[in-house]
């Protein structure tokens, strides 16, 4: 009995003194990310794509054991927005897909598109202080919980040849279509699209009606899952002002290791095999994100 209420006591004794040397607080701010990946290119080597800064926010609540007054462990739970504007302008194809078949034609698109990505991020830091100065770095894991994409695509083109067929907007005349975009990467279906409005595309004898807005997989004849990865991952670093012994301001930097998008489903916007059939490309996109953030540590 006296053993027990010893182990009780000392458990007690260390939890107390664990509680007296962890730091609770709550942050949040800004996001200014974009991804890092690979453009795709022309035939004479130019780049098609860019992918350039969208603003997202971060919040969440922080937790710190100190070793000593100068250095420390921290952990953070957050939910974090990041993503990309993304643009591609140049040569590029779209398949005209009707009951019995297909048209494959070429042309030039411009596709804009800002996406969102929301994450739950853990990022785990060791911490060193000096005065009102704070230095931090070490590694996150992030759990995609949402994403979308909003944007426009405008593509003129011809069929293949021999017929070589002028792509049209059936009641306007017009040689440039012009849709709307509308993405939820987790949950939309190939082929998907909104039938609110329609689109009269005529290429030659053929009038093929379709969705004036477009899915984040209405190009796809079949699933190949969710273009973005459930897992992220990678490094941060950064440095922090004490305004107060509590308040502070910082500034760092996120950089992803992990291959955002899934290559069975990351869809080239610029050529097609040989045969018609669509190309999806191996390559790696990675997250990179500049935070500024406000917080106040207890």
């Amino acid at each position: 009995m006296n053993l027990r209420y010893a182990f009780a006591f000392l458990l007690l004794t260390i939890t107390c003194s664990l509680n007296a040397q962890i730091r609770y607080g709550f942050k949040t701010g800004l996001n200014f990310a974009h991804f890092d990946s690979p453009s795709e290119t022309n035939t004479n080597g130019a780049s098609l794509e860019t992918f350039d800064n969208v603003t997202g926010f971060h919040i969440g609540a922080t937790f710190a054991y100190n070793f000593t007054d100068n250095f420390s462990l921290r952990g953070e739970l957050m939910y974090s927005k990041r993503g990309t504007k993304y643009t591609f302008d140049g040569a590029s194809y779209r398949v005209f897909r009707y009951s019995g078949g297909s048209t494959l034609t070429t042309g030039d698109s411009r596709y804009l598109v800002n996406i969102n990505n929301s994450y739950i991020d853990i990022p785990v830091l060791g911490v060193a202080r000096w005065g009102s100065f704070e230095i931090s770095g070490g590694g996150y894991v992030g759990f995609l919980v949402g994403s979308v994409g909003d944007g426009s695509l405008r593509y003129s083109g011809r069929s293949e040849p021999p017929l070589l067929y002028p792509v049209e907007n059936a009641e306007t005349g017009s040689t440039e279509l012009v849709y709307n975009l509308n993405y939820n990467y987790r949950k939309d279906d190939p082929g998907e699209g909104d039938d609110v409005q329609k689109l009269l595309v005529e290429i030659g004898p053929r009038t093929i009606e379709m969705p004036k807005t477009l899915g984040a997989y209405f190009d796809y004849p079949e699933d190949k899952g969710s273009l973005y990865n459930s897992l992220d991952f990678g490094l941060v670093g950064g440095l922090s002002y004490y305004l107060s012994n509590s308040l502070y301001v910082g500034l760092r930097l996120q950089y992803g290791l992990a291959d955002i998008t899934n290559n069975d489903a990351d869809l080239s916007k610029a050529r097609t095999a040989a045969d018609g059939s669509l190309i999806f490309r191996d390559d790696k996109d990675k997250n990179f994100a500049i935070q500024a953030s406000v917080g106040f540590s207890f």
